[in-house]
């Protein structure tokens, strides 16, 4: 409130000094004009205000009413007008200006209504055009809210089932009393810190991501034979600490391995190929299948993948997938903001 006031008085206060110094080029009395206009600014704010409330009242909600709200702006700066020429008829052109003559009607009445019709129009398009601002950074407000919103949303789906698979892996893993029980459930504690906290943060580094995919990878490779399941992943980077948002490759490769691998009986196998060089992230992830099956597009994966690279880089990124005879592939580009 207290700003809104400060753009008031100095609204007022630099169409005042203006008015004054333009006049004041005549014979170089700023101090007289600038009184003789300080005393006609009331009229002109007068006439402004009114000019506000027409058309705050008449305007808006299709009411139908906008005559009125043009009416009253006329009226109101046609008073405006008369109000300066009573004032300088009785009072300014004979004290301030005794050498000149004044007429109540004539045609330099129309100078007194234009003032104030230059100032309420003035006026009326700063407050337009502030408001307009306004309401453009509540919208980018809103739909940045509604986008974070559904980004929270995408990644509480991911949890429960990315929770499910692992916690199956452990207990099988503690029916066989194996070894490996103690240093997987570290590893799942690790990745479970990853998922429900640390993806809370808006981005992370490269290097922290691609760790925790390795991670999943090891805990999916437990319910697999040795001979049955071959992995590999090649990474190249030239800036581990380059920010990337966390669980965003997840989905892809968790995909290759429920949609891919896990319903092969026969050898199987998952290639993961992450490239980051000059800014530009490349991710390219293949696994077998058998013939005619193809990737499902619903539940958590592929769908929330898209979602979400809508969401965060809208016109940075390419994404498509390929289903050849015996392998599905899933292709993802990422690209700088430009400038």
């Amino acid at each position: 409130m207290k700003r809104r006031i400060w753009y008031h008085l100095a609204f007022w206060g630099a169409f005042w000094f203006i008015y004054a110094y333009t006049y004041s080029k005549y014979d170089g009395s700023f101090g007289k004009y600038a009184l003789t206009e300080g005393l006609q600014m009331p009229a002109r704010i007068l006439a402004t205000y009114l000019t506000f409330w027409c058309f705050e009242r008449f305007t808006g909600g299709g009411n139908g009413k906008t005559w009125l709200a043009f009416g009253g702006a006329a009226l109101s700066n046609l008073g405006g007008g008369l109000l300066n020429r009573l004032l300088k008829l009785w009072y300014l052109v004979p004290v301030y200006f005794p050498d000149a003559t004044i007429e109540f009607w004539s045609f330099r009445m129309m100078y007194d209504i234009f003032d104030c019709v230059l100032a309420s129009c003035t006026a009326l398009s700063a407050r337009m055009y502030f408001r307009q601002q306004a309401l453009e950074r509540r919208e980018a407000q809103l739909r940045a809210e509604k986008s974070e919103a559904e980004l929270r949303a995408l990644k509480s789906q991911i949890q429960p089932h990315f929770l499910f698979n692992t916690i199956n892996n452990l207990y099988a893993l503690a029916r066989r009393k194996s070894e490996k029980t103690a240093p997987v459930a570290l590893k799942l504690a690790h990745l479970l810190r990853y998922v429900l906290y640390e993806s809370a943060k808006p981005e992370m580094p490269v290097e922290k991501e691609i760790q925790n995919l390795r991670d999943y990878v090891e805990l999916e490779k437990l319910r697999f034979d040795e001979d049955r399941l071959t992995v590999h992943l090649e990474v190249e980077t030239d800036d581990p600490n380059y920010p990337v948002t966390p669980l965003l490759l997840l989905p892809l490769v968790e995909n290759a391995f429920k949609h891919g691998v896990s319903e092969q009986r026969e050898a199987a196998w998952v290639n993961i190929y992450i490239c980051l060089k000059n800014k530009i992230l490349e991710v390219r992830i293949a696994n077998s299948a058998t013939p005619g099956q193809t990737a499902s597009p619903q539940g958590i994966g592929l769908q929330n993948v898209r979602r979400q690279l809508e969401l965060l880089y809208p016109g940075r990124h390419e994404f498509s997938t390929a289903n050849g005879a015996d392998s599905f592939t899933a292709t993802l580009k990422i690209t700088p903001v430009k400038g």
